[in-house]
């Protein structure tokens, strides 16, 4: 075996530990690490099996098996990128709706607050001089002892 296949076997099982790694750790979700894992699995084919890169290099048109694991692998990062940017796109819409709620529900505790002072006011206003019991229900003498 020439020393290019094991280095791509070493690092693929370095890929494959550090994943599992993040994955119990509970770093990496389950969704991005499939991509990693089937990356790596991609290389340790790729490296036990270097007729395959030949005929995927034939069959697609590129002139060298070097080239064709240099296109796959530009063709990785960039579906990777546009992963990436569709889940910030979700979670920007997410983090919007979230801030635009808590300033809803905002207003709606400040006006709450207002309510509340206005009738907290208007008790005391009514409740403040003893002598005057307009306003205050009725005691009826039976209670009275």
């Amino acid at each position: 075996m020439a020393g290019w296949q094991i280095l791509s076997i070493v690092v693929a099982g370095l890929v494959l530990f550090v994943v599992l790694e993040m994955m119990r750790r509970r770093k990496l979700r389950e969704k991005y690490a499939g991509v990693w894992l089937l990356v790596a699995v991609g290389v340790v084919v790729l490296a036990v099996i270097p007729q395959a890169a030949s005929f995927l290099a034939k069959i697609t048109g590129v002139q060298t098996p070097s080239n064709f694991v240099f296109l796959l692998a530009g063709v990785v990062l960039a579906l990777v990128a546009l992963h990436l940017s569709t889940e910030v796109g979700h979670l920007e819409e997410e983090v919007r709706t979230s801030v635009e709620e808590i300033a809803l529900l905002r207003c709606e505790l400040d006006d709450s607050k207002r309510a509340l002072e206005t009738r907290i006011a208007e008790l005391e206003a009514r409740t403040s001089a003893p002598d005057d019991v307009n306003g205050l229900p009725e005691v009826s003498h039976a209670r009275v002892r």
